[in-house]
């Protein structure tokens, strides 16, 4: 099969043409006077902050400088093993642990952030080359063969620029998808933070609260090819629940105690792996549960389901210390029906409501515009990598 024609001036080479490619390594840990606070020691859990690496969670000492190869300024740090092919640039002089190839690029034919870009590009052509075991390694050897379509410098800074400003474009939605979490939070503080001003009530006041089942699991008339919704505690993420991944036949419905909860109940976990215990999201379907979760069906001259969700959110560790906060500490039906919550007029929880929905609506639309900046980023690098950008 012929290969297709390298624009001009391009030059196929491999990695170990573009400059030193160089293995970490780790002093003995039986001199503890080698490691201290001076010098980076970067591992791949490190290279997780963009662009750039400049910090680790373990340095080494001046006394240790001797015993490892210090990187400078601009070399390029990949992953070789586990999640190979993760990569940043040097943004100081550091070194790293054998789990990590370095390259030290000939600054007069490589740009540092040039070969940033083309090693998440090859990022699949490195994990083929990496070995099957059950850690993959892409050992030093493998990967300065690693082949790579190289412009001349001047066409390397071109690309860099375009890409660079495509990545500033996805840190903007990045940063905007922070604030958009952050808005609700103050717009709930702001409209109902002086609890002096509204009545308290209990939750059994102004809703039903209702604990789920479990069918039995030895008969399969309870669960083959069910068609009713049944949820467990893991599955209360978010502010609203669409769909439930599990679902349970209509004779595993009758034959337990679970029971159905209708749209707009909110739903919260009783216990639950980490930090499951304690979470609540909004149904937007019909479902039933398991024995982990409750079901606060509200009444809705009372109270809105927006509401309700945002003042349990926003009281998260109050709710998960009502029984202690270990791991074990399971909540229940009887504290939750006793649990005192503030009752504002229900016209200003009914505005607070529609102000959630917006906001939904609009985290929806971000959640589509973060996903084409995706593919267009992705359509640019193979672009970019083809000289078919205009530069």
């Amino acid at each position: 099969m012929n290969k297709q024609k390298l624009p001009e001036g391009w030059k196929e080479v491999e990695l170990k043409d573009i400059g030193q490619i160089v293995t970490g390594s780790t002093p003995p840990k039986i001199n503890p006077e080698y490691y201290g606070d001076s010098i980076p020691w970067i591992k791949p859990p490190d290279l997780n902050h963009g662009m750039y690496v400049s910090n680790s969670k373990e340095k080494i000492s001046e006394i240790g400088r001797s015993k490892v190869r210090i990187l400078p300024k601009g070399s390029i740090i990949v992953s070789c093993i586990g999640i190979i092919g993760k990569v940043a640039i040097a943004e100081c002089e550091l070194c790293t642990n054998q789990q990590i190839n370095g390259i030290i690029p000939n600054i007069k034919i490589a740009d540092s952030k040039f070969i940033y870009y083309l090693i998440k590009k090859i990022k699949p052509i490195l994990e083929k080359r990496a070995s099957s075991a059950v850690v993959p390694l892409l050992n030093k050897s493998e990967f300065s063969k690693v082949k790579i379509n190289l412009p001349p410098l001047e066409t390397q800074k071109k690309i860099v620029s375009i890409l660079e400003k495509a990545d500033k474009t996805k840190e903007w939605r990045k940063e905007a998808d922070e604030l958009t979490k952050d808005f609700l939070k103050s717009v709930f503080l702001e409209m109902f933070g002086d609890k002096s001003k509204f009545e308290l009530v209990t939750l059994n006041d102004i809703a039903n609260l209702s604990m789920g089942g479990t069918p039995s699991t030895k008969e399969k008339a309870y669960w083959e090819n069910g068609t009713v919704n049944w949820m467990k505690s893991g599955d209360i993420k978010g502010n609203y629940i669409s769909s439930i991944p599990q679902t349970i036949t209509e004779l595993g419905h009758e034959k337990s105690n679970t029971h159905i909860f209708p749209e707009d109940t909110v739903v919260i976990a009783l216990n639950g792996q980490g930090k499951t215990r304690g979470t609540t999201a909004i149904l937007k379907v019909e479902t039933t549960s398991n024995q982990s979760v409750v079901g606060i069906m509200i009444d809705k001259n009372k109270i809105s389901s927006e509401y309700l969700h945002y003042n349990l959110k926003t009281r998260y560790s109050e709710i998960r210390n009502l029984t202690g906060d270990s791991d074990r500490s399971g909540l229940n039906l009887s504290i939750l029906r006793s649990f005192k919550i503030p009752l504002p007029p229900i016209k200003l929880q009914n505005k607070f409501a529609s102000i959630v929905k917006e906001v939904e609506a609009m985290k929806e639309h971000q959640k589509e515009s973060k996903q084409e900046l995706d593919n267009f980023f992705n359509i640019l690098m193979q672009k970019a990598f083809k000289k078919e950008l205009i530069i």
